[in-house]
């Protein structure tokens, strides 16, 4: 028996495909717009630094956002963790940067608001504002105490757009698209061991 699939239905699962693909290619460029270029760590008075660069983008609707006066929260989570062969990986620190990019019309200046600490930056351009917000340099993570020297550690980082952090009209429509699902893969870097020379380490994407 020969079966012949009606017309209206041929081109429905066409219909259907189309903005199935139309769909994954949307929310991969979405997410392709924060990344994580390269992350390192050392030692330096008992302190674990974190040294990173951070890529930001925003796609069109996060931008007309900004300029109209919406301002946008962004957030890198930092995670270290104890490598464990017989279970899954023991978190031994977590870490939150909460930062709000502004813009101001009247001065046409963009701000930079560190939250966690509540210092506030002020940049000509937007470009110039994002790369400070993905620049990070000597930041402390954690005391080396809390490290067991003959343990293997690891750094992983992500950042992300806050949603929630956006005006209640706004985040129906945030929530559904694709332009506004900004967030980085989590990106792995070694924790340096306190008995070895302070130098860079590569990382990888997890």
């Amino acid at each position: 028996m020969v079966f012949i699939m009606p017309v209206w239905l041929k081109q429905f699962s066409r219909l259907t495909l189309a903005t199935g693909l139309l769909l994954l290619l949307s929310y991969s460029d979405g997410w392709a717009e924060f990344s994580i270029h390269y992350a390192n760590t050392r030692l330096s008075d008992k302190v674990y630094l974190l040294d990173a660069q951070l890529n930001y983008h925003l796609t069109d609707a996060p931008k007309e956002a900004l300029h109209n006066g919406v301002a946008l929260t962004l957030v890198l989570t930092i995670l270290v963790q104890r490598e464990r062969w017989y279970f899954l990986n023991e978190t031994v620190a977590t870490l939150r940067q909460q930062y709000q990019l502004g813009y101001n019309s009247l001065a046409e200046q963009y701000s930079v608001t560190y939250l966690n600490t509540g210092i506030e930056e002020t940049f000509p351009t937007l470009e110039a504002a994002l790369l400070k917000l993905g620049t990070l340099k000597n930041f402390p993570l954690l005391d080396s105490h809390l490290i067991a020297p003959d343990q293997t550690y690891w750094v992983h980082l992500q950042s992300r757009l806050d949603i929630e952090a956006l005006p209640a009209p706004l985040r129906p429509v945030a929530y559904f698209s694709a332009q506004w699902r900004l967030v980085s893969d989590w990106y792995l870097c070694p924790l340096q061991a306190p008995s070895s020379p302070a130098d860079s380490a590569d990382g990888k994407v997890g």
